[in-house]
């Protein structure tokens, strides 16, 4: 076992967990979304902050409890995630417009970073690369979606929001879960 594989099948032992609440937060904020699109702007954007940030921050987390992925990428991930939740929280008014290309460039930036893990993991037995791939080819179309058209109605925006939140919070539980079983499997 290659000393990535090795590094890989000890974090997936001790950290799956973390993928599972990813996932969890992700597919409650695509319910919420999709269950109840006219809400305020503000809800909204407090809803992603906190998505964002509590995601940046499990970015974070993974770094010391060895995530499998190059350190650089989860501590950008994380930087990422927070400075979007950060700047949700600062300027709710305002961000609203600016939520759009905030979010787009967040789905693309993420997309990539997924890609790039799933790209360095994809040899390594009950990696999930697969699902890691899947989940950043649909967080950049997502985001190109939205610098196309940043003027699609914020309606549409929530609307858009869950759908993404949910197909990506089913991809992490999946994940998640197939990490533990192969981890399971090699033990």
């Amino acid at each position: 076992m290659t000393d990535l594989a090795g590094a890989i099948t000890s974090a997936a032992r001790t950290a799956w967990w973390i993928v599972v609440v990813r996932g969890v937060l992700a597919v409650v904020l695509g319910i919420v979304a999709l269950v109840w699109p006219g809400p305020t702007a503000r809800v909204i954007i407090v809803l992603f902050g906190v998505w964002a940030l509590v995601d940046g921050i499990i970015a974070l987390v993974s770094i010391v409890t060895g995530g499998g992925r190059s350190w650089g990428w989860l501590l950008l991930e994380g930087v990422l995630g927070v400075a979007a939740g950060v700047i949700a929280f600062r300027a709710p008014v305002t961000v609203a417009l600016a939520l759009v290309l905030l979010i787009a460039f967040w789905s693309v930036m993420i997309g990539v970073l997924e890609i790039s893990g799933a790209l360095q993991v994809r040899q390594v037995p009950g990696s999930g690369w697969g699902w890691l791939l899947a989940s950043g080819v649909v967080s950049i179309i997502f985001g190109i979606v939205f610098f196309a058209w940043p003027d699609l109605g914020f309606a549409t925006l929530v609307i858009l929001i869950g759908i993404y939140a949910l197909a990506l919070g089913v991809i992490w539980l999946i994940t998640a879960f197939m990490i533990r079983k192969d981890v399971r499997a090699l033990a």
